[in-house]
């Protein structure tokens, strides 16, 4: 985060999730937010610390990963800008970066962008142009986004349902959130609660 704004680090959560999500297909197994938080925990470092360049390489290693990526963010009042590149873990070598820019209102859009760059550079590159890539995924109002990501983040039960609730209502087709909040309730053993929302997903929905 090289922004000199206050209240924008939920930003740090979303630009890796909204990558996760575009870059992830049968071809490319992208690690889990869980699994991730996981191995830096094991190498003793906390979650909330932004580690060296070193240290990803490192856990990454340890991992088994093919490749990271590496990336910055800035916000200027409702501008938004974002730089990523690919480490390739077992040649060493660094990719050139990959940017984009827009209206911050226009974030998830602009990470997608960023995932079809990335993923260029990768074997198998998609067999789309930009334009299709992007729309592809269906359009996420940020406010709703936002609320997803802070309910991701949220180690408090309480607050995650309160979060995905929000999310789901500012955009009632939102089935990630749908099934984050499914979640929430099935490990907290309230099964029905859990049966209500995740029967909201729609059989022909990738989430399902």
């Amino acid at each position: 985060n090289h922004s000199k704004v206050t209240g924008l680090d939920w930003i740090s959560e979303a630009c890796p999730e909204v990558l996760s999500q575009r870059m992830s297909s049968p071809k490319v197994n992208v690690v889990t937010r869980d699994d991730r938080i996981f191995a830096f925990d094991r190498a003793g470092v906390p979650a909330a610390v932004h580690p060296s360049r070193a240290t990803v390489f490192n856990v990454s290693e340890q991992m088994g990963a093919d490749y990271v990526v590496l990336g910055s963010y800035a916000v200027d009042g409702s501008s938004f800008q974002a730089s990523a590149q690919l480490l390739d873990i077992k040649k060493l070598q660094l990719y050139p970066p990959v940017q984009s820019s827009g209206p911050l209102s226009d974030f998830v859009e602009l990470q997608t962008t960023l995932a079809w760059e990335l993923l260029r550079q990768l074997p198998n590159p998609p067999q789309v142009t930009q334009q299709q890539f992007v729309k592809a995924s269906a359009p996420i109002p940020l406010n709703a986004f936002e609320n997803y990501i802070r309910g991701v983040t949220s180690t408090s039960r309480q607050l995650k349902i309160r979060y995905f609730k929000e999310a789901i209502r500012l955009n009632p087709s939102y089935t990630l959130a749908e099934l984050q909040l499914g979640r929430v309730y099935f490990e907290n053993h309230e099964y029905e609660q859990a049966a209500a929302w995740l029967g909201k997903i729609p059989k022909d929905d990738p989430v399902s």
